[in-house]
């Protein structure tokens, strides 16, 4: 081979390759811990308002769905964001925000009270891009 095709085929390489990386974005998860301060496992914190930290969430990453009920409940509420893989919940927190951040079976059941009559149950591998649950289960004469 000569040594043309080496450096096309090198060239070739490295653009495929700079492509394949520059596609891995972060993840909600990371994200969210990068740019909070970290208040537990799974736990973050900011001084800003509940809305604001769920805006600028929503804006990074956008979510299947997101159920806010501050507006009803106040205090008590907060503002849930659905993804594939995540529940990150945004609750008041004295003049800030609280930001947890859950699996989806474990969000769903902590904030069942304000997202169960809206959402799904999550399947054994969350939500898909729809929002439906990723797995339905098989058994006996599934798929016929």
């Amino acid at each position: 081979m000569n040594s043309r095709y080496r450096v096309a085929g090198a060239v070739l390489a490295a653009a495929v390759t700079t492509a394949a990386l520059g596609g891995c974005g972060q993840s909600e998860s990371s994200w969210i811990a990068d740019k909070y301060s970290r208040a537990g496992a799974g736990t973050y914190r900011s001084p800003k308002a509940p809305y604001t930290v769920a805006s600028e969430i929503g804006r990074k990453f956008k979510p299947i769905d997101r159920v806010d009920d501050m507006a009803a409940m106040g205090a008590a509420g907060g503002i849930f964001m659905r993804y594939p893989n995540l529940v990150v919940g945004v609750l008041p927190d004295g003049a800030g925000s609280r930001i947890t951040v859950d699996n989806p079976r474990s969000g769903y059941g902590r904030y069942y009270s304000h997202v169960g009559g809206r959402w799904a149950s999550p399947g054994s591998h969350g939500w898909n891009s729809r929002g439906a649950a990723s797995f339905r289960g098989g058994g006996p004469g599934s798929g016929k």
